[in-house]
């Protein structure tokens, strides 16, 4: 079987939506299998690591040149079908929510949450509409959704009255190429001096509902008692989020606040390496990658209590109400002084990520490929397409 996996808009920026992707390449590799995948990507270099890796199945790559990323969102519905058309899969796989309204065959998209409905108002109208109905008519004309997570599954359900038998769980995995990395002693003193003793990380991109603002004002409320503790925020600003930029400037610890912006995968490895702790606050996740990222390095981490859910987490974060600063800085300041607390919540969150399989994930999502070109997505089991 021929499969299109469609990696154009993942690419957009190095978030979770492309990570996962990645993770689950690797992972349809490892597994191996007699089917051939196409990958449509404008990064055609950034998968050569990956196609030098696969032995017993077959990877291509198709190009694809892109005149202006921010045009991208209508380059993909008017270009993608065409190129569908040469590839001539028998199923598309899109990693990234929505399909081509010009594909009308079978298909299979993930959907990872529907955060966007729970910001409309920080959102530009374009986009608004974008996520909102393109994304709703990929889900219903798709033969199977992936749904990351039991929460990202309910809100299809409850939102869009997407069908129980048409989607299946099949949890986000690790890529293997975010991994620990040796660090000598002449790059931890730079990292040292150039964030702090101990920082603060957040990854992620900065959007209203990731909540950073508060995460500031955390930082803020301790900044005078911990000195040798800065904050580092790793990920690109999207609209609405002005209102970061405006409280870091105007922060009396400002030079402690670091932007780093989106790092490559290996300036990323160190971050984590060197970190003491992740703060995660965001209102709203369907999964939270940067959780179990920060888990694969040892380090303690720090959630909203409602954001990543029991079945993602564990009992492996620290949870606490991040709507209020007073409280984030508590727990913050909990992990900071308290080292048998700081060391249980490493050794849970190492045990927990053990959990996320790569080859797990992709033998999960070979069985939909099957089902939704063999028996359309419907089974007799209820709430899977396997």
């Amino acid at each position: 079987m021929r499969i299109a996996i469609d990696l154009l808009i993942a690419e957009k920026e190095p978030g979770g939506m492309l990570f996962a992707a990645q993770a689950l390449l690797e992972g349809l590799i490892d597994i191996g299998s007699d089917h051939e995948y196409v990958l449509i990507t404008a990064q055609p270099q950034a998968y050569q690591a990956l196609l030098a890796r696969a032995r017993t199945t077959t990877i291509r790559i198709y190009p694809v040149r892109l005149y202006s990323r921010r045009a991208l969102l209508i380059q993909h519905q008017l270009w993608l079908p065409d190129i569908l058309r040469q590839i001539r899969p028998d199923l598309l796989h899109v990693p990234t929510f929505v399909a081509p309204i010009g594909w009308h065959g079978p298909l299979v998209i993930t959907v990872h949450d529907l955060a966007f409905l729970y910001a409309e108002q920080s959102m530009p109208l374009h986009i608004r509409l974008y996520w909102q109905h393109l994304l709703h008519e990929s889900a219903r004309r798709a033969q199977c959704v992936i749904a990351v997570s039991e929460k990202t599954r309910a809100e299809l359900i409850r939102y869009w009255s997407i069908e129980d038998k048409r989607i299946v769980l099949v949890p986000n995995a690790l890529r293997s190429t975010l991994s620990r990395v040796h660090i000598t002693t002449e790059q931890m003193a730079l990292l040292r001096q150039q964030y702090g003793q101990r920082y603060l990380l957040h990854v992620g991109r900065i959007v209203p509902h990731k909540n950073v603002e508060m995460l500031v004002a955390a930082f803020q409320l301790l900044a005078a008692q911990y000195p040798d503790v800065h904050l580092v925020l790793v990920g690109g600003y999207a609209p609405g989020a002005e209102s970061v930029r405006n409280l870091i400037a105007s922060s009396p610890y400002r030079e402690r606040i670091h932007q780093v912006g989106w790092a490559t995968e290996h300036y990323l490895s160190m971050l984590y390496t060197a970190a003491h702790m992740l703060v995660f606050p965001s209102l709203h996740e369907g999964f939270g990658l940067p959780t179990l990222e920060a888990m694969v390095f040892g380090l303690p981490v720090i959630v909203n209590v409602e954001a990543i859910s029991q079945e993602v987490g564990g009992d492996a974060p620290l949870r606490v109400d991040c709507r209020q600063p007073a409280k984030l800085a508590e727990a913050i300041m909990q992990v900071l002084t308290d080292t048998p607390l700081r060391e249980r919540l490493i050794q849970l969150g190492q045990q927990h990520v053990q959990r996320y399989s790569r080859e797990e994930c992709a033998r999960a999502t070979c069985a939909v490929y099957h089902h939704a070109v063999h028996n359309g997505g419907v089974t007799t089991m209820a709430g899977a397409c396997l």
